[in-house]
């Protein structure tokens, strides 16, 4: 029972007693009942009075209540002229000013904070209280490769290796992840509290740009050292050569010959460790790109014509999964791309050794070139060192073909893998920037 029907219960009973007393009276004093009447009359005016002053702060009590139980902090109330009522109504006014100013400032952090994750250059991924991915912004979407904010999905439907590293990771502890033998990305995890409740999230920083150049500036120095020193050694051993030769080739000596046959081997090993030097310096050399419209189609065909004979006698076939008249478009350094493909190729080749395939695909939504082969797998240890320079696994390799096509498509702005597929061909999968 409400507090209104008490009241009206308690002015009715009281009615009623006065009533019937006075009912009583009516048989042995008028005078007596007439006051008795009045008395009721007088109670029932006072009581709707009162009713009225009560009532009216009831509702706007109720009303106050109403709002804030719908989250409306807009409605104030006029005072109602009583003391006590006017009281509760100003505390209620500032309680309302109050809890309206801090849901201004609170919707306004929101909304700064919403804008923040979505343009900050660092990706960020939100978990909601089953630990599915609630939120993720546009830089963590691209590097976890996720389709929409829209779709909740758990850490486990991530690709690899993402679903193993970040599940596996502790509150508040860093990692660094590899991807595709390349990319590097600093990954962090920590909770914040919403409504009183753990939630997790993760930032992802990538750190291969800084890494690269880092790793680009030590061995440049490296490199240019190198060069200069054997460059001035050969110099002079090379001077040295060819005068002992001019002179032999005057004497009458019969073991004359000898010697002019041993400086030339001397010579041309020189000429050699020249050109060995030359194609370290060539990674550190690679000019600016001078972008241009050229067909992708037709750059791929002709370098196909280049690997003829050799693939002929290794009875590798090639097959290309694509028009041969197609046009498709790509802004590139023409030189550069036809470098990149020619050591994509001759790897490719190489992996196989003889009979095997070679399967390129193009395909324009996104705009992607693929390369496959049949040949040796790509062991695991030596995935994640694959585009680090001057590693390599061939016997008389120099490490360089790898670095130096990840320059020119850095350089270009190109996402691009190599990794052995679950069916055992290795594919270099190269993403092109959209003209």
């Amino acid at each position: 029972m409400n507090l209104k029907a008490k009241y009206i219960l308690f002015v009715v009973l009281t009615v009623l007693i006065f009533a019937t007393l006075t009912g009583i009276l009516y048989q042995y004093n008028k005078y007596l009942f007439i006051v008795g009447e009045s008395i009721i009359v007088a109670t029932i005016v006072l009581s709707f009075i009162f009713y009225k002053s009560i009532l009216r702060p009831y509702k706007i009590l109720d009303s106050g209540i109403e709002s804030i139980a719908d989250k409306d902090f807009s409605i104030k109330f006029l005072p109602v002229g009583q003391p006590e009522p006017d009281r509760l109504i100003e505390v209620y006014n500032k309680m309302i000013d109050q809890l309206r100013l801090e849901r201004t400032s609170a919707t306004e952090t929101h909304f700064f904070l919403e804008k923040l994750i979505e343009a900050s250059p660092t990706g960020i991924v939100i978990l909601d209280k089953q630990n599915n991915i609630e939120k993720a912004n546009p830089v963590a979407r691209g590097i976890l490769n996720l389709a929409s904010d829209n779709d909740k999905i758990t850490l486990a439907e991530l690709n690899v290796p993402w679903s193993t590293e970040l599940a596996n990771l502790n509150e508040n502890d860093t990692n660094v992840v590899q991807v595709d033998g390349l990319n590097q990305y600093k990954c962090y995890k920590s909770v914040f509290l919403d409504r009183g409740i753990k939630r997790t999230f993760f930032i992802i920083e990538e750190l291969t740009k800084d890494l690269l150049r880092a790793e680009k500036k030590a061995y440049e120095k490296v490199i240019r050292m190198i060069s200069h020193e054997i460059n001035n050694s050969m110099g002079a051993v090379n001077s040295i050569i060819c005068s002992t030769t001019a002179y032999l080739e005057n004497t009458k000596e019969n073991k004359a010959n000898d010697f002019i046959n041993a400086l030339e081997v001397a010579k041309q090993r020189i000429n050699n460790l020249n050109y060995f030097t030359q194609r370290f310096a060539e990674v550190v050399r690679i000019p600016q790109p001078e972008l241009n419209n050229c067909n992708l189609v037709d750059v791929v065909n002709q370098q196909l014509v280049c690997f003829y004979a050799e693939l002929e006698s290794k009875k590798i076939s090639v097959k290309t999964h694509f028009e041969k008249d197609r046009k498709v478009w790509i802004q590139f350094d023409i030189q550069q791309l036809e470098l990149v493909l020619v050591n994509i190729i001759k790897n490719a080749i190489q992996a196989i050794g003889s009979e095997g395939s070679i399967d390129i695909y193009i395909k324009e939504s996104p705009l992607e070139l693929s390369i496959q082969n049949n040949g040796i797998p790509i062991a695991e240890e030596e995935h994640e060192k694959l585009f680090t320079p001057f590693f390599t696994t061939k016997k008389e390799g120099q490490g360089i073909g790898l670095t130096l096509i990840r320059e020119i498509l850095l350089n270009h702005n190109c996402r691009f893998s190599l990794k052995t597929r679950d069916d055992s061909k290795t594919e270099f999968r190269i993403a092109f920037t959209p003209l």
